[in-house]
């Protein structure tokens, strides 16, 4: 194929790691080979770090690509065929608070769901609507590809920002391949052998079909889970080739017994379906360790792994762990297939233009399979069983409140994006929470909300 262009908005960040490794992957292979990645970033230390890595891994791996990087949307921009989005306003300190101070009143605290979720958004979107509105204006042919979180809400700004070759990404859809694979008893590595057609609003799906090598494994699910041992051997929500479930699938398998399908995101069921469990035993012991303080350790020893790479002069663009890989494999997946017309299935965050939900109107923004190529065309599913339409249907109505609320800059519709998450349904909790989110996000939130102009 020919050299493409790549820009990454938010490549200064650990994430890197991964998306240069899959870049790097496919150029072995032929397809990338002389193409340019351009990262964008307004931390300048940061993306000159990572820039300066790549070009040391491309050279001494023996690829031929190009690595440059600019503090100028605009430039980056400039030529794009692809753009990247991978940013976090407020950074990971923003998203512990998200986490933690909801948990002082003993509400749920998530970076995409519930009420972290909507300041997670009213920090992001109005970056996201202005790279959208940039994208649409300097190159407007270019796939926006969003690998930031909250997906749902991203592709709808970007989508009502005007830029409609916008689609997002998410890996939860894995839970539940990797609960097949046990189910099967096949090794967890073997997890992308299973094919799965998710509906619903991003972190909250259905598997409306799952399939192995073309076999429906609905027909047989009854005799997989009665065939497996139900105890959650494998600890709370460890996944790594240990075959025992963990408690996060048993859970899972629990929902089939009583809904007929499995959750097309095992891992944020618990969300809606175990939130009690979830508080009491995990998120309010004071030693629990929330995903922004595994990330910031994680992060950590990655930078120190380039950093010794650079100093040994060994640079080499390998990712750094099973989880890295995937996240690359996804988001450069997903680029490769849009630029090679490659066929696959893949779990993406679209309109639901042509109804591939039917439960849900043309301008939700769902996640559902995709058949990836030169134009990802979404497969449409049969329609959400009522037992679970309602629950999804609060998931739409949230992630869309949550969008208004950001463009409109209007704290009444920040409180209804929040109280429409069944987490959040006392009005006095909600309205403290919102004040003190409020307040700790001062600095990152437009000064709009705050009775300025900007």
């Amino acid at each position: 194929m020919p050299a493409i262009r790549i820009c990454i908005i938010g490549g200064g960040s650990a994430y890197m790691t991964s998306m240069f490794a899959s870049i790097a992957r496919h150029a072995r292979q032929g397809d990338f080979a002389g193409s340019e990645v351009v990262l964008y970033d307004i931390n300048e230390k940061a993306v000159k770090g990572m820039r300066e890595w790549a070009v040391a891994g491309a050279r001494n791996d023996g690829l031929k690509l190009k690595f440059s990087y600019t503090m100028n949307l605009k430039q980056a921009l400039s030529g794009a065929d692809f753009v990247l989005s991978c940013i976090r306003p407020g950074g990971l300190d923003s998203r512990y608070l998200d986490e933690t101070l909801p948990i002082k009143q003993r509400e749920l605290g998530n970076e995409t769901v519930g009420i972290g979720g909507v300041f997670m958004a009213l920090r992001t979107l109005p970056h996201v609507i202005e790279h959208a509105r940039a994208v649409h204006k300097v190159c407007p042919n270019a796939w926006l590809i969003n690998y930031t979180n909250p997906t749902n809400m991203v592709v709808d700004a970007c989508i009502r920002s005007g830029h409609s070759k916008s689609i997002g990404l998410c890996d939860g859809i894995w839970g539940v391949k990797w609960l097949c694979a046990k189910l099967l008893k096949i090794p967890v590595s073997r997890a992308n052998e299973i094919d799965a057609y998710p509906a619903g609003v991003n972190h909250h799906t259905w598997a409306m079909r799952l399939e192995h090598k073309g076999r429906d494994l609905y027909k047989i699910m009854d005799r997989l889970i009665a065939s497996t041992d139900m105890r959650p051997r494998a600890g709370y929500e460890t996944i790594d080739e240990n075959p025992a479930l963990n408690q996060i699938e048993v859970d899972a398998c629990r929902l089939y017994k009583y809904f007929g399908i499995l959750p097309g995101t095992a891992y944020y069921a618990r969300y809606y379906y175990n939130l009690r469990d979830l508080m009491e035993n995990h998120y309010l012991n004071p030693k629990h360790e929330f995903r922004s303080q595994w990330i910031k350790r994680t992060n950590e020893e990655k930078h120190k792994h380039i950093a010794a790479q650079m100093k040994s002069g060994k640079a080499t663009l390998t990712p750094h762990d099973h989880e890295d890989a995937a996240h690359g494999d996804q988001a450069i997946g997903a680029i490769h297939g849009i630029a090679c017309d490659k066929r696959f299935l893949e779990s993406v965050i679209v309109e639901n233009r042509g109804r591939p939900v039917p439960n849900l109107p043309d301008d939700a923004i769902v996640e559902v399979g995709c058949i990836m190529g030169s134009t990802p065309r979404p497969v449409k599913t049969a329609p959400l069983p009522l037992s679970v339409e309602g629950m999804v249907r609060d998931a739409w109505a949230f992630a869309k409140l949550t969008v208004d609320a950001a463009m409109t800059h209007d704290r009444r519709i920040v409180l209804q994006a929040a109280m429409a998450h069944p987490a959040h349904r006392d009005l006095n909790i909600t309205e403290t929470m919102m004040n003190d989110l409020f307040k700790a996000h001062r600095k990152f939130l437009p000064p709009q909300f705050f009775g300025k102009k900007r």
